[in-house]
């Protein structure tokens, strides 16, 4: 399960059907720049390939919000640049929530020594696309929040630079796989875990069993317009109905008031594919056919407030 909301976040991206990331020099500055920049964040710590993007930020918005951002903004500068219309970064994203004080040293070790790891360099300190050049200056740049990782590996403030060379000279490779909490996409303990949960937004509106019930009734009216056979439609093994009717009911149920984080857990999907489905329903379907299903479903009384008092009449009614 994935967390979100304000907190330390670890995330890797990769280019959209395999497909590179970067293909000049200044596309490398200009995305580490974005992440420099982005509102309520701090960059900690990064590291690019030709094919990939790995960095670790603190993050008072949702951690969505960033990546939907940065897709925008290397979309709007390949085709600046190369003058043509093509999704860069893949709606498909890795984001591992981080418990700073026990995770984060290990973890910006590990990202600077992926370089190392690939066999791309044979030191983190000469490979120009990360942010371990900077941690070996006495003199950080503003918009690099070294100090919140360099800050935890000594007490003395005067010599972090010189412990952190140490440590990376000893490095060695550490999995974050087997340090990952077992229920969550975490990097962190349960006790942290049960806080950050408890600071979070109140609960949700709607009951696990309620969604479920309208999930039922949302694919039954898309499946009445689209003519396709129920039945079919919640395995991906048919995969042209299940792509059919699915987002179109994920964008129902958003609209209901259900989250995305419940609708992640029942229909076992990672909230960014969600999101990525979501974005591309304007694409796929025409907008009097959007308007079509919106207007049967709000006929059946289902939007916002008003599908509140559907389910508890079907609850007392039960």
């Amino acid at each position: 399960m994935i967390l979100n909301g304000a907190g330390t976040y670890f995330f890797t991206v990769r280019g959209a059907k395999d497909a590179p990331i970067f293909r000049s020099v200044f596309e490398y500055e200009y995305f580490r720049k974005i992440l420099a920049q982005e509102k309520d964040c701090e960059l900690i710590a990064y590291a690019f390939s030709e094919y990939e993007a790995r960095w670790v930020m603190r993050c008072e918005q949702d951690w969505q919000v960033i990546l939907d951002n940065l897709r925008a903004h290397m979309q709007e500068l390949h085709f600046k640049r190369w003058h043509k219309h093509q999704q860069i970064l893949s709606e498909s994203a890795e984001v591992i929530f981080i418990e700073e004080d026990r995770y984060l040293v290990p973890l910006v070790m590990e990202l600077h020594h992926w370089p190392v790891r690939q066999g791309w360099v044979a030191s983190p300190a000469v490979y120009s696309w990360s942010s371990d050049q900077f941690y070996r200056n006495a003199q950080q740049p503003s918009w690099l929040s070294s100090h919140r990782m360099l800050k935890r590996m000594t007490k003395q403030r005067y010599n972090t630079v010189l412990r952190y060379e140490r440590m990376m000279d000893q490095f060695s490779p550490w999995n974050i796989e087997s340090a990952q909490n077992s229920l969550y996409k975490a990097l962190a303990t349960d006790a942290y875990i049960t806080l950050h949960l408890r600071t979070k937004r109140p609960a949700d509106k709607f009951s696990e069993a309620e969604v479920i019930t309208l999930r039922a009734e949302a694919e039954k009216l898309i499946c009445d317009v689209l003519g396709a056979p129920i039945e079919q439609v919640r395995h991906p093994r048919y995969r042209r109905q299940y792509h059919q009717v699915e987002p179109l009911t994920l964008w129902l149920l958003l609209q209901t008031d259900c989250t995305a984080q419940q609708l992640s857990f029942i229909f076992d999907l990672d909230e960014t594919i969600i999101q990525g489905w979501i974005r591309s329903l304007p694409s796929q379907h025409p907008e009097s056919f959007l308007t079509r299903i919106k207007q049967s479903w709000q006929e059946q009384g289902h939007m916002k407030g008003a599908a509140i008092k559907r389910v508890e009449t079907v609850s007392e009614a039960g």
